[in-house]
């Protein structure tokens, strides 16, 4: 496996590129076990293996604030598709919607940037490049 620089993780609404605004990228790949514990476990936790009740997939984004796409989003709680690529790996298709907690950040004598996280809000299509 070849590694991958973090400015070759891409994040796209469309065929619009977020490049321009976006710092750090998290990715975060969220489950719910499905617990199957019984009595006789021996007080062992037992889980039902490859199955959670619910997935997700959530970004966290860190960057230069230089448009109103993001802040949008954020702003009016709107739900977007888009596509994650992790270049030589995979992309992630689907739609998010920012979390509560969209952040701008001016300091004084600096650049104003911004912080939120997105949350996937449906099936995730995971595809090789």
């Amino acid at each position: 496996m070849v590694a991958t620089n973090g400015r070759a993780v891409l994040i796209a609404i469309g065929a619009a590129s977020l490049a321009s605004e976006l710092r750090t990228k998290t990715i975060t790949f969220n489950g719910e076990l499905t617990d199957i514990t019984t009595d006789g476990d021996s007080g062992w936790t037992t889980n039902l293996d490859a199955s959670f009740n619910s997935r997700n997939v959530a970004i966290a984004l860190d960057g230069v604030l230089k448009e109103t796409t993001l802040s949008d989003m954020a702003f009016n709680g709107t739900q977007e598709t888009m596509t994650i690529t992790i270049a030589g790996l995979y992309t992630l298709t689907g739609d998010f919607q920012f979390q509560p907690g969209f952040q701008i950040g001016a300091p004084y004598n600096g650049e104003a940037t911004f912080s939120g996280t997105i949350q996937s809000t449906g099936t995730i299509v995971k595809a090789a490049v």
